[in-house]
C-alpha cells in the first residue's frame, strides 16, 4: 500500500481530514450541530414546497426539518459557463436548477477570459442530458428561489440507485409522520440503522454485504464519526487516502466501503467522491 504524508501537516486537526480556519464558528450546542448535520433524501417537491417556520430557521417538509439533502434526477438542461455550470435536474415531481463549480484550474482560468473559452469546459463534459445524476447539498434560499449549497454531484451508474433513493424518501416520510418508529430514538420496536433499513422487525429490505466488507465498513464508519465529531461539514471532509493509512486497508476496499455508507445513509461525500462526512 502506498505511504501517505500525515494528514496533520495539512490540517489543525488532529487525527487528518480537511479543516478550513475560516469555517463558522462551531460554538453552537451539540444538539443544534447534530441537527444541522443530518443528511434526508428528499424528491424536488418536497424542496420547492418547503417552508421556513421562523426567519432564518430550517426549511420543514412534512414535518421533516431540511439542511442538508440528496435527492435523484434526470439532467433536462446544461448551461455552461465555463467556470461552473447549471444542471437542469427532473425527477417527476418538480425540476429544480443546480450550479456545480469547477474543479479543474484550466477552466477557471478559461471562466475569468472570455476569449479563451473553447467548446465544453471540463465540469459540462462530466454529464450528460438524459442521464440520472444523485445531487448531495445544503438547501439555502436566495431571492426568493430554493438553493443547493455546496453542491456535489454523481452520475447515476444502476437505476437501482434511483428506485432505493425513493424507497429512502418513503421510509423517512412515514418515520417523521409517526407512522413507523424512529431508529435513533429507539422508540417502539427498532428498525434496522441506516436510511436503507429494514421494516419492523428488523429485516432488510435490501441484501447485505458479505460479513469481511460490513466489518470494515463498520471500523470507517466509527472512524469517519470519531474525526468529524464537532465539525462543519461544509468546511471539513474525511479522505479515502486517510481512511486507508488509519486503518491499513487499500484505497479500492475504503472507496467501496465509503459508498455502501453513502447509499445506506450513514455518510455522504462533501467536496468530491473522495472525501465524506459522517452524520
Amino acid at each position: 500500500m502506498a505511504t501517505y504524508q500525515p494528514y496533520t501537516e495539512f490540517s489543525s486537526v488532529t487525527g487528518g481530514g480537511f479543516d478550513n480556519s475560516d469555517r463558522p464558528n462551531s460554538g453552537d450546542a451539540d444538539g443544534a450541530v447534530n441537527r444541522t448535520n443530518t443528511l434526508h433524501p428528499v424528491t424536488i417537491k418536497q424542496i420547492l414546497e418547503s417552508t421556513q417556520e421562523i426567519q432564518d430557521g430550517p426549511f420543514v417538509s412534512h414535518n421533516q426539518e431540511l439542511h442538508h439533502v440528496c435527492f435523484v434526477g434526470v439532467v433536462r438542461n446544461i448551461t455552461d459557463h465555463t467556470s461552473n455550470i447549471y444542471l437542469t435536474i427532473e425527477d417527476g415531481t418538480g425540476q429544480i436548477e443546480v450550479r456545480k463549480w469547477s474543479d479543474d484550474a484550466t477552466d477557471m482560468a478559461a471562466g475569468n477570459n472570455e476569449e479563451d473559452k473553447q467548446g465544453s469546459s471540463q465540469a459540462a463534459q462530466q454529464y450528460q442530458m438524459g442521464t440520472y445524476v444523485k445531487i448531495f447539498g445544503a438547501l439555502k434560499e436566495f431571492g426568493g428561489k430554493k438553493n443547493i449549497q455546496y453542491a456535489v454531484i454523481k452520475n447515476v451508474e444502476s437505476f437501482n440507485e434511483v428506485l432505493a433513493h425513493h424507497l429512502e424518501v418513503i421510509k423517512w416520510h412515514a418515520i417523521a409522520n409517526g407512522k413507523i418508529p424512529n431508529p435513533s430514538t429507539g422508540s417502539g420496536e427498532p428498525l434496522q440503522q441506516g436510511a436503507m433499513g429494514g421494516n419492523q422487525s428488523g429485516q432488510s429490505l435490501f441484501v447485505t454485504e458479505n460479513e469481511s466488507n460490513h466489518s470494515i465498513s463498520d471500523r470507517i464508519l466509527e472512524f469517519c464519526k470519531k474525526q468529524c465529531e464537532g465539525k462543519d461539514a461544509n468546511a471539513f471532509a474525511v479522505p479515502i487516502p486517510l481512511i486507508a493509512q488509519s486503518l491499513n486497508i487499500d484505497e479500492n476496499t475504503a472507496r467501496n466501503c465509503c459508498t455502501t455508507l453513502t447509499e445506506q445513509g450513514f455518510i455522504y461525500p462533501t467536496f468530491d467522491d473522495n472525501n465524506f462526512f459522517a452524520l
